[in-house]
């Protein structure tokens, strides 16, 4: 062989041509044996081989790289139907599922952003009740606590708040004179207690009207005097005494002295009651005149602790943060938690994103290798072999109708995805 005709041989081969071989043809005995399943040919493919060998004699020049004749394509057209219906099947069944579920949870991702977008510009309301944004409410939050920061730390009592106190004991020191108010109604009522035991009915019912109007007196003087203390705590001065301006001093003093009179009133009731009770039981004088002094200081100390616990508790500048604060804390809480619940589910939406590709790779590969480890891909290029063919057969093709569409999906999720991300981790570093 010249030189020349080498360099046209290679030349053939890169470019997928090779030496014809037009007197190629399957050994008799290769195919017997391959009809028992003993030959190089699977058995029922034998024919199909042979078909391709003597088409190979008939053409000009062997297949190039990644093409197939069309007797190749004809014996390979039934495996390749069957593993695209498999193929279509699963794009169908769990892959477009998972599309479905993928959407879905966009979806959510999609309303949870929209409910951050509208909880940061809801507005709140005022101390006043005036309507103010947010950024106005944490403006007005911070110059107030400001104030209150700077006249506390030069000393003043007037924002000075009880730390410790709770519900349970907001009603106790309400509810310390219900035993007295109870005991002065039965005597005022005569209520004879013998009577109870024996399930007296008029008793019963005398008791009943006592415990009622022992439990109105108690709230309606233990509402009072709280209600008193918090509004006079409003002109509370930094030594937490009462500086009304001239315009409501007149007011404020009135109240004060209303306030000392009721008290005053309420302890002179039952210090009347536990005296005439005494006498008339026959007690000692000196003895009466102690439990009428004591009852009757308790009821006014009661009415004092009251009153006092409502003005020492702050002043109108705390009120003031305080209803802003909570609002603001709400706010904060409702947004933390709802971008909570979105970077979880962006997480989420990540993970199943991984798995829709894995499993679409998954699904291809099958299909993909349920045509080249085919016995007709094997009889194929063994038909190949016997005519000297050493070139590889191409890998199979599907239709694209569905892989496409689930793929163009798969791409638009994928670069919401990372929308998502990059908007997620900008507002981190923002927070941050």
């Amino acid at each position: 062989m010249t030189g020349i005709e080498q360099f046209e041989v290679e030349f053939d081969n890169v470019r997928g041509s090779t030496p014809r071989n037009r007197d190629a043809k399957i050994p008799t005995t290769d195919k017997l044996i391959s009809m028992i399943g003993l030959g190089p040919i699977p058995p029922t493919k034998v024919f199909a081989a042979d078909a391709i060998v003597k088409e190979n004699n008939r053409l000009d020049q062997s297949p190039a790289d990644g093409e197939l004749t069309l007797t190749e394509q004809a014996v390979r057209a039934g495996v390749l139907r069957r593993a695209g219906e498999a193929l279509e099947k699963d794009l169908r069944g769990g892959i477009e599922q998972k599309v479905t579920s993928l959407k879905k949870l966009y979806a959510r991702i999609n309303l949870l952003t929209v409910s951050i977008g509208q909880a940061g510009n809801t507005p709140l309301v005022g101390p006043d009740g005036e309507q103010l944004t947010q950024e106005e409410a944490q403006d007005a939050h911070d110059t107030l606590r400001d104030q209150i920061g700077e006249e506390t730390a030069a000393g003043s009592k007037k924002h000075l708040i009880r730390r410790r106190s709770s519900r349970a004991k907001e009603i106790g020191s309400a509810l310390l004179d219900f035993p007295v108010f109870l005991l002065a109604m039965i005597g005022l009522l005569n209520v004879n207690l013998r009577l109870l035991v024996t399930f007296d009915v008029p008793t019963i019912i005398m008791f009943g009207t006592a415990v009622v109007f022992a439990l109105l007196g108690t709230f309606l003087f233990a509402f009072l005097m709280r209600t008193m203390g918090h509004r006079h705590r409003r002109f509370k001065n930094a030594d937490s005494a009462v500086e009304a301006p001239p315009s409501v001093r007149h007011r404020i003093l009135a109240e004060q002295i209303a306030t000392i009179t009721i008290t005053v009133a309420a302890a002179l009731v039952m210090v009347m009651r536990i005296y005439l009770d005494g006498t008339e039981a026959g007690a000692p004088a000196a003895l009466t005149v102690v439990l009428a002094a004591l009852f009757g200081v308790l009821i006014g100390v009661t009415g004092y602790i009251n009153y006092m616990s409502e003005y020492e508790n702050g002043s109108e500048q705390t009120d003031r943060v305080q209803h802003l604060s909570a609002q603001l804390a709400y706010i904060t809480s409702t947004m933390h938690t709802l971008r909570q619940q979105r970077a979880v589910l962006i997480e989420e939406a990540g993970i199943q994103l991984a798995d829709l590709a894995r499993m679409l790779d998954q699904a291809l590969a099958h299909a993909t290798s349920t045509v080249t480890g085919s016995s007709t891909d094997k009889a194929i290029a063994v038909a190949r072999s016997y005519y000297g063919s050493r070139i590889s057969l191409p890998d199979p093709t599907f239709p694209d109708t569905t892989m496409d569409l689930i793929k163009k999906q798969m791409c638009e999720l994928a670069g919401h995805h990372d929308f998502l991300t990059s908007n997620q981790d900008d507002r981190d570093n923002q927070e941050n």
